[in-house]
């Protein structure tokens, strides 16, 4: 394990989630997270997919069986708000567990900590400070924001 504070570990999670989202190019919310997890950047090629499941086991879980590509299993009838949310969280799940975040040492980083650091960055994912910014700037307010940025209005509130 890696000691880092809470406020160490919570910078590093705003950051992977910042050039995630930058890479979907996206500019105004909501984050296309699933598109990401369908067509990810060339060094998590092998570790991000989705596949639909009809279980009531969990929301979303991430998998990778033995040599072969990870996928996240996510319920086939999950509100798009907590779809977006339970994808975004267990994307923390495939990059940590990818052969770039072994490398990175990111399991040693942030596995005492996992539940916290999973949604903690699956709230930054899903409203990026640059969205974030420009949603206030144009008028945006509390009341609007979860369904703007299409996450649970609980997970909204916080972030707000």
């Amino acid at each position: 394990m890696i000691p880092v504070s809470r406020e160490e570990r919570h910078w590093f999670l705003r950051n992977v989630a910042r050039a995630l989202s930058e890479f979907s190019g996206v500019s105004e919310p909501p984050v296309p997270v699933e598109e990401v997890l369908n067509h990810p950047p060339a060094v998590y090629q092998d570790d991000f997919g989705v596949v639909d499941m009809y279980s009531n086991l969990w929301d979303a879980t991430f998998a990778r069986p033995p040599g072969r590509r990870g996928s996240i299993f996510v319920r086939v009838d999950l509100d798009p708000e907590e779809r977006g949310f339970a994808l975004a969280r267990e994307t923390l799940c495939a990059i940590l567990t990818s052969k770039h975040g072994r490398s990175l040492g990111m399991p040693d980083l942030l596995m005492s900590e996992l539940k916290d650091s999973t949604e903690y960055f699956a709230a930054h994912y899903l409203t990026p400070e640059s969205l974030v910014h420009a949603y206030r700037a144009q008028g945006g307010d509390e009341e609007g924001f979860a369904e703007s940025f299409q996450m649970p209005a609980a997970v909204a509130a916080a972030r707000w």
